[in-house]
């Protein structure tokens, strides 16, 4: 965007003033030639115009950004935070330490508010002229508290902080943002603790703000690497909404200076790399995104060189030098050998322009420069977007449509307002009555009748007990309905109506297949991106549970090829009871874990498709309002997507899941000899019991588990294809209700006008035909600032 970020804010406001004022000369002259009766009517719509203009201008000189930062394990999310505040008031530890989510609020006065949480063991409060280190130790303290204790404690909630602090990236970064912006940074917590309720509050305000997703440039193992790729699209669908707000950070970037000469060409290497992964990663699993992943902003940055470069240039020496002498120690392979040689070997000794040349090479060479200025352009391309069209839509619902509307109808009502064009004028609007339902009717039959056979075909399965792949023929019904007008444009959009049956399946796999990995190599190890969001203590308990397992004879040649155990001993029987005990449990834990991971992939897929479904919306408003004014050009008929679209995202999936193998009792004849059975050599034979048991193998351990989630599947389709159809109906219902509305103003404004004015030829022709002309005007001028973005940018 070439513009400065403010003067788009302006010209909007600077086009709805002229709006209104356009609305009062056409108000005053049309006033003229009314009868007195429309007097309340026009003032009313001047005096709810003026409140709505008044609330868009406030909306747009004193908006608020928020900046969401999250990250993938070790990526250096809460540097990047104290980066962006230019001092370190964020915990910073090798381990994960974003347990709870912070929001620090641009203020001039330095605070701290801990929140009170359910069952918190730390102390809460509010701490005002708080220094920088103090909000550090307490947040660190309050960070250290819940960690230690959330395996004791399953249901004590994650700490929610507030800072208020003077952060540059307001102070010094020139962001020329609206005079009365409100600016606010949400510090999200790591993948592990997304599921707390209130870290989910937390992240729910990210519909609405502006991301930056960082990402460990330094891990090079590509177990590792792999397992980041899925936490970046995690976070991604956590955050919701476009990844084209993200800004994706490679940060820790340094990491290649280590290769000598050859850095640039590994560092670029590696970027050209880490941005195709990450493209095809999101792409995969966000097929709906595919353009806007095209056009993804991926930057280059080392967090820590450019913190302590700003450090470094603090008028407090004694906290400069700390600055200077962790540079010193990490980070000389950022400083020109030219510097290094000049500058004594004792930090202390360094002079203030000693620092300063220090702090400019480590600005530069860490990417800070040009992290600064991509936020910049990324903050200028995209608040707009998050802030004006919102605006503009309320600006429109609360008075604009009214406005328009009014002058149309009324100026079209009066030309026809003569008895004979009375007459005329109510069997046209029949007619087009007539005309809109059938066109609405005919829309509403197409968008309903592929979730209609879908629904069939639910039936037809369950009746005959087919195995036809219900999903397969949700995503062939889909795609059907993408290839026709008007739901062409949609692209892949609708994706997430079928693509969830993907994500389930996936993060089944993921948990049976550490599970299974843990038993085979006899070293329990469960951390993938799906069990990392898990609860933290039923992973706990079923990783005890493996343990037990493997100490009782689980061993990886009985996980790879199962086993028919006889135990003929009291402690064999006991050993088999407790393996058998023990196997029920991983149902159970198994389940558990699961039903929890499914819930954390229902709760983002859920909300993938509410998306897809207001896009679906959307789509089908825009082609109905297109229509509708076609056929009635001067009745001034708008469908609100603010209004209409309301899709209720009340969707649960439930999962249940047996296991187990049974202990069969046998009996065996045990052989023994007497002193005369040897004396003769005749054997004696004593029946023995046994109990027999075939230990079932990892994979058909877990087949079963697989096969009931193919069968739950099936009554997710149904209950989808359930749920868009209430969908549709109570849009239909809606909209019918809002042209119905429409029709019948317009009818009492041409009764009005037939029973109160009465126009002859030249009245008609040099003052009621132009006033119509001008009316039109104005609502297309209404119309016309709802696009003010797409038309200008």
């Amino acid at each position: 965007m070439s513009k400065q970020l403010y003067k788009v804010f302006d010209e909007v406001e600077f086009q709805a003033q002229l709006l209104a004022k356009y609305w009062n000369n056409f108000s005053t002259e049309i006033s003229e030639y009314l009868p007195d009766t429309y007097q309340p009517e026009i003032q009313k719509l001047s005096s709810k115009l003026d409140e709505a203009l008044s609330t868009l201008v406030d909306a747009l000189r004193n908006p608020t950004l928020t900046l969401a930062t999250t990250g993938t394990t070790s990526s250096g999310k809460s540097t990047l935070v104290n980066l962006l505040c230019g001092a370190e008031i964020v915990p910073v530890a090798v381990s994960e330490m974003s347990a709870g989510a912070v929001t620090i609020e641009y203020s001039k006065e330095k605070s701290l508010i801990i929140h009170e949480t359910p069952g918190a063991l730390w102390e809460c409060g509010e701490w005002r002229g708080i220094t920088e280190d103090r909000i550090y130790q307490r947040l660190y303290q309050v960070m250290i508290s819940y960690i230690e204790n959330r395996e004791k404690q399953p249901n004590l909630a994650c700490p929610q902080s507030t800072i208020f602090y003077p952060f540059r990236l307001v102070k010094e970064s020139k962001l020329e943002l609206p005079q009365g912006t409100r600016v606010k940074i949400l510090d999200l917590p790591g993948l592990a603790y997304v599921g707390d309720q209130g870290n989910a509050d937390v992240i729910k305000q990210c519909r609405e703000a502006l991301c930056i997703v960082t990402y460990n440039s330094a891990e090079t193992d590509a177990h590792k690497v792999k397992s980041l790729l899925q936490e970046v699209v995690q976070q991604v669908k956590d955050l919701g909404g476009s990844p084209a707000r993200m800004l994706f950070t490679l940060n820790r970037i340094d990491v290649f200076r280590a290769d000598g000469k050859n850095w640039p060409e590994t560092e670029n290497r590696f970027v050209e790399k880490a941005i195709c992964d990450i493209k095809n990663e999101l792409t995969e699993q966000l097929k709906e995104y595919t353009e806007d992943i095209e056009k993804l902003q991926v930057v280059k940055l080392s967090t820590w060189p450019a913190l302590l470069a700003l450090q470094i240039q603090n008028n407090d020496d004694i906290y400069s030098g700390e600055a200077c002498k962790k540079a010193d120690n990490n980070f000389n392979g950022l400083i020109n050998e030219n510097i290094l040689e000049d500058l004594p070997r004792n930090v202390q000794k360094w002079s203030r322009h000693d620092r300063n040349r220090v702090a400019e090479a480590l600005w530069q060479e860490s990417y800070a420069e040009e992290f600064q200025q991509h936020l910049k352009e990324h903050i200028n391309q995209h608040f707009p977007q998050l802030v004006i069209p919102q605006a503009i839509e309320r600006f429109n619902v609360a008075s604009g449509n009214a406005v328009a509307e009014w002058a149309v109808q009324t100026t079209t009502a009066i030309l026809n307002s003569s008895e004979a064009g009375y007459q005329q004028e109510c069997e046209e609007i029949s007619r087009i009555r007539s005309s809109l339902e059938l066109f609405l009717e005919d829309s509403y039959t197409n968008l309903r009748k592929p979730f209609e056979q879908i629904d069939t075909k639910f039936k037809e399965v369950i009746e005959k007990k087919s195995e036809d792949d219900l999903v397969l023929y949700l995503e062939k019904t889909l795609k059907d309905l993408q290839n026709v007008e008007p739901y062409k444009e949609l692209g892949e959009k609708l994706y997430p109506l079928y693509g969830w049956s993907r994500e389930l399946g996936k993060g089944i796999n993921q948990v049976l297949d550490a599970v299974a990995e843990s038993l085979e190599n006899g070293t329990i190890i469960l951390e993938s991106p799906y069990l990392k969001k898990a609860n933290a203590s039923i992973v706990y308990l079923l990783a005890n549970n493996l343990k037990r397992l493997v100490k009782l004879g689980y061993t990886p040649s009985v996980a790879n090829n199962g086993e028919t155990i006889e135990a003929r001993t009291d402690e064999d029987k006991d050993k088999l009871k407790q393996l058998n005990e023990e196997l029920n449990e991983l149902s159970i834990h198994l389940n558990l874990v699961i039903e929890d991971v499914l819930r954390q992939i229902s709760s983002q897929e859920i909300d993938r498709m509410y998306q897809a479904v207001v896009e679906l919306f959307k789509c089908h408003l825009s082609h109905l309002e297109k229509g509708a004014n076609n056929i009635a050009p001067n009745i001034i008929i708008r469908f609100p997507e603010s209004q209409l679209n309301q899709v209720n995202n009340e969707l649960l999936f439930k999962f249940n899941f047996e296991s187990s193998f049974e202990i069969t009792p046998k009996t065996w004849k045990e052989e023994t000899r007497s002193f005369f059975h040897w004396l003769w050599i005749v054997p004696k034979h004593n029946t023995r019991s046994s109990d027999n048991a075939k230990i079932p193998s990892i994979k058909s351990l877990f087949e079963g588990w697989r096969v009931q989630a193919g069968k739950t599947q099936v009554k997710i389709v149904d209950q989808i294809a359930q749920w868009l159809l209430e969908q549709i109906d109570c849009l239909n219902k809606n909209v019918d209700k809002i042209q119905n509305d429409i029709f019948d103003r317009y009818q009492a404004r041409l009764d009005k006008a037939n029973q109160e004015i009465t126009l002859d030829y030249e009245n008609k022709k040099n003052v009621w035909e132009p006033m119509q002309q001008k009316s039109q005007d104005l609502a297309r001028e209404f119309a016309r600032l709802g696009t003010f973005l797409k038309e200008e940018h």
